[in-house]
């Protein structure tokens, strides 16, 4: 009764908040990058039993399956590069057709660069998380927190200004895992510095990580118990 009366409650506020302000939310995803990604996914067969890491650009450039390579189960790599919350919410259950044992979900700066309300992303999420616990309720889910970026080193004026933003939906997400009762991991300690941006010396443009800052990633993962 909580989570539905929840749920209503952030749907009316949306509709509030369109209506007050008229707020445009950017809700496209199904660009040609991500159809392209999307054939593919859908021509490999189901990966029974895997970890699945499921994400955008920052997710779709780990090599997981390498680095997690002494793994007993197999790890199934499910980002696309531009992606928002709106894509992964659409694309969810090819994710699942194998009916994972694990899932990392880790999104977010996309939706900060379309500057999507959070009530938005976080509504996103929760569908994400319900569509999970639905049509593959043994998958164990752990959601990450979106990663800090550094305005310093990007070039888009769309990410300028952005980095404020993220502490807030993180905030949002760590008490959205606590009321759907699942994992939240927050991974900005790894990679920010005091100032809550992410260090140089793991990226080269300002977003994106370095491949070998994935292996202290997963060597996080595997402190917290959850690799």
């Amino acid at each position: 009764m909580n989570k539905f009366i929840s749920t209503t409650a952030m749907l009316l506020l949306l509709a509030a908040s369109a209506n007050a302000q008229s707020v445009k939310v950017d809700s496209a995803y199904a660009n040609w990058y991500y159809v392209q990604r999307m054939e593919y996914f859908n021509n490999m067969p189901p990966v029974k039993n895997a970890i699945v890491f499921l994400g955008n650009s920052i997710t779709e450039r780990g090599e997981w399956q390498e680095i997690l390579s002494g793994s007993k189960y197999p790890v199934v790599n499910r980002g696309i590069g531009g992606d928002n919350s709106f894509g992964i919410l659409a694309r969810i259950e090819e994710a699942l057709k194998g009916k994972p044992k694990a899932v990392f979900l880790m999104d977010g700066i996309n939706d900060q660069f379309r500057k999507l309300p959070h009530e938005v992303s976080i509504y996103n999420y929760l569908r994400i998380i319900r569509k999970i616990k639905a049509l593959s309720p043994k998958t164990k889910i752990y959601l990450e927190s979106a990663l800090p970026i550094n305005e310093a080193m990007t070039t888009e004026p769309y990410t300028k200004g952005r980095n404020v933003l993220v502490p807030q939906l993180n905030a949002r997400l760590k008490q959205l895992a606590k009321d759907e009762k699942i994992t939240y991991i927050d991974i900005c300690p790894l990679f920010q510095d005091e100032n809550g941006v992410l260090k140089p010396e793991y990226t080269l443009d300002g977003v994106h990580l370095k491949p070998a800052a994935y292996i202290d990633w997963v060597a996080f993962l595997k402190r917290k118990k959850v690799l």
